[in-house]
């Protein structure tokens, strides 16, 4: 499916993933590329290291490991606009012998057992029933491979006065991907790891999302501001266009709003770094 004739009811009736890619938003993580790097080096990736990023969205966080690791990367993605994307940008970038990306499923890998050095997920394991997921992930990497997360995390005890805020944004992008979206204390990521089989587990949690010099070095990150004024005109048009898409964006920006902005609620969330070893 190629985005490039939608109209504005085929875009309204995208579903949240293939709507991301239609903005041609490259990644998702929260950090930018500093955290992200910082996971892989938790990973031992190096140049000798083949990568499965699942929920590899439009390629960017696989080509950023390329080129900062030297590595190979195999991505997948539920959503088949995402790839669309991916691939493209793999073939713009002449990287089509290290990047590989293909429309998957993460609780049944279309790969044989052992195939990877590293699993990664970039903001997708929140979305994932992880009971299923990790196994599966763990089957395919091989011996002392790892698994690496870079995901949200909400603190266990919430105060009884913020509880329904809080439990309200996660509801908001449980209802927009139709996911089992759920944000997870670092004790219960720790767990899931040691679950699944994995050992040498370590959770690292980070408080702050953003400051000013991760702002503009994010900026670079999704390709200037040429790109990111690109995909803020998008946005712009479209929610100008159709009420639908204006009601898409509210909803978001409300569940953001609890999660990132406001400061009683604010606090109660974070990301993890968390790496598990096979």
């Amino acid at each position: 499916m190629s985005t490039d004739t939608l109209t504005v009811e085929e875009v309204e009736n995208l579903g949240y993933y293939d709507f991301m890619a239609y903005l041609e938003v490259p990644f998702f993580n929260i950090g930018g590329a500093v955290s992200l790097e910082a996971l892989a080096e938790r990973c031992g990736i190096s140049e000798h290291s083949h990568v499965l990023d699942v929920g590899c969205g439009t390629g960017g966080n696989a080509v950023h490991l390329v080129e900062r690791f030297g590595c190979k990367v195999t991505g997948i993605d539920i959503s088949e606009l995402m790839i669309e994307k991916a691939r493209k940008r793999a073939t713009n970038l002449g990287m089509e012998d290290v990047l590989n990306f293909q429309v998957g499923d993460a609780y049944s890998l279309d790969f044989p057992d052992l195939s990877f050095d590293s699993v990664l997920t970039i903001f997708v394991s929140q979305f994932l029933d992880i009971d299923r997921a990790f196994p599966e992930f763990n089957r395919v990497l091989k011996p002392d491979g790892y698994l690496g997360i870079n995901e949200m995390y909400r603190l266990s005890e919430v105060a009884p006065e913020d509880l329904a805020e809080v439990d309200y944004a996660e509801q908001v992008f449980r209802e927009l991907t139709e996911l089992p979206f759920r944000i997870r204390s670092p004790e219960t990521w720790e767990k899931a790891f040691i679950d699944s089989g994995f050992s040498d587990v370590s959770v690292d949690t980070f408080s702050e999302f953003f400051d000013v010099q991760r702002g503009l070095a994010m900026i670079g990150e999704m390709g200037g501001w040429i790109n990111l004024l690109k995909i803020l005109w998008r946005t712009f048009s479209l929610s100008v266009k159709s009420k639908k898409i204006r009601a898409r964006y509210s909803k978001i920006n409300k569940g953001k709003n609890v999660m990132l902005r406001d400061k009683k609620t604010k606090k109660y969330f974070g990301y993890v770094l968390g790496v598990g070893k096979k």
